[in-house]
């Protein structure tokens, strides 16, 4: 990625620093290629897959090449050693289990389960570091939005300041009213150098969500737009069946009955067929050809009660995924309500507060007219100046507020990265 280096007077940096521009589009793919749990969670995911086409191979015959040589002697009589001989010999086993008892059957079946749990387990790893990733990228959207207010404010801060000070060289004011609209400026300036210095801080958060190591100052030219005033009321019901921990809970009651199931292959005969061939002789290569096959039944009489302890725990493990299962619904079911009434009221205040501050401006323009033309008292028009300045602030932190419910509510659903940051 191209990067441009600038200096960075406005962060209060007196060295040269390196600033790189970045939109939602670029910090998705990188998020997806350098986050550490993500690229854990993906070997995790490709171990259970190999699990389960491990757990195939009990559907398949073994087969194996075998090959001797050896040679054996006594004590030499005369100097003639007559029991010493030599053998030869190479062949090919092959065995297949018949019947196990189902415990093939039941072992790929849970492998296949712990799959899936596997893939929810990573959706929702992915659904978190978006969440993560999306919060610090609205930090950081919010910090450069900070900036370009503040600079409109202690813009219009100095302007009051001047303005004031024309009526205090005309003797309309005291000196106490200068002196407060005076330290007005001051405090936007602090303000404004304070949010130009958080710029440094939210890249450094959303480097360390992207799991980059290194070190430089994030520049993007997107802003909060959250358009969407309303909210919809969807199905719960349909939402919690579809999180990673529904589905994980659901998992492992099959999981657990898979294993129940296994458990009691115990109770069953396995059944093999097995064969080789091969060659012998003395002499290499060996000539004597042979063969055989057969068939192969054990069942156990007696484990000293282990195999009736298994099962219990087996049955039991059942009964406690099934408990966790119904928990999981319950808390869910509370999340669900409470997640969405948080975002319905961020949406919907954005248009009280955009409305509030449509109000305050325009009384902010009237009272200052009536002040300079001696119309209004310096309390009232101050008093107002300052509703309209704070007005702008709750504007902007209501819409960092609703975008950061947004995104705590698409990881609730266990969503992974939206196509666009103001979705």
């Amino acid at each position: 990625m191209k990067k441009t280096c600038f200096v960075l007077s406005f962060l209060l940096l007196a060295s040269l620093a390196c600033a790189e521009k970045i939109n939602w589009e670029i910090i998705v793919s990188q998020t997806l290629e350098k986050n550490p749990a993500i690229q854990s969670e993906k070997l995790k995911v490709e171990n259970a897959k190999q699990s389960y086409n491990r757990s195939l191979s009990g559907y398949m015959p073994t087969v194996s090449l075998r090959g001797n040589a050896s040679q054996r002697g006594g004590e030499p009589q005369d100097g003639i050693d007559r029991n010493f001989s030599r053998s030869y010999s190479y062949g090919l086993n092959a065995s297949l289990s018949v019947f196990s008892g189902f415990d093939t059957y039941n072992d790929v079946k849970q492998r296949s389960v712990e799959l899936q749990i596997a893939r929810a387990s990573y959706d929702r790893v992915v659904s978190d570091a978006a969440y993560e990733v999306a919060n610090q990228y609205i930090n950081l959207m919010w910090a450069y939005e900070t900036v370009e207010l503040s600079e409109r404010i202690l813009e219009r801060r100095k302007e009051n300041r001047d303005m004031v000070q024309l009526k205090y060289d005309s003797g309309n004011v005291d000196a106490g009213s200068l002196r407060r609209v005076g330290a007005d400026v001051e405090l936007t300036s602090f303000e404004l150098r304070k949010a130009r210095r958080y710029i440094e801080t939210a890249s450094a958060a959303l480097l360390k969500a992207i799991g980059r190591k290194d070190s430089v100052i994030l520049e993007t030219d997107e802003r909060l737009n959250l358009n969407e005033r309303t909210v919809s009321r969807p199905d719960f019901t349909n939402i919690i069946t579809k999180t990673p921990e529904f589905l994980t809970a659901q998992y492992n009651i099959e999981v657990s009955k898979a294993q129940s199931a296994k458990t009691n292959s115990a109770w069953f005969p396995n059944v093999s067929l097995s064969g080789n061939m091969s060659k012998t002789g003395s002499e290499w290569a060996p000539d004597r050809y042979g063969w055989d096959a057969g068939l192969s039944i054990s069942y156990p009489l007696f484990s000293g009660g282990s195999t009736v302890a298994d099962t219990r725990i087996a049955s039991n493990q059942i009964k406690i995924t099934e408990q966790t299962f119904k928990n999981v619904i319950n808390s869910l079911q509370a999340s669900v309500i409470t997640n969405f009434n948080s975002l319905n009221d961020a949406i919907e205040i954005i248009s009280v507060r955009e409305y509030y501050l449509s109000a305050s401006q325009l009384q902010a323009e009237i009272s200052q007219r009536k002040y300079i033309n001696g119309l209004s008292s310096y309390q009232d028009w101050y008093s107002i100046e300052n509703d309209y300045i704070t007005a702008q602030r709750t504007f902007l932190d209501v819409k960092r507020s609703a975008a950061l419910e947004k995104s705590r509510w698409r990881n609730f659903t266990g969503e992974g990265f939206s196509k666009t940051i103001n979705n």
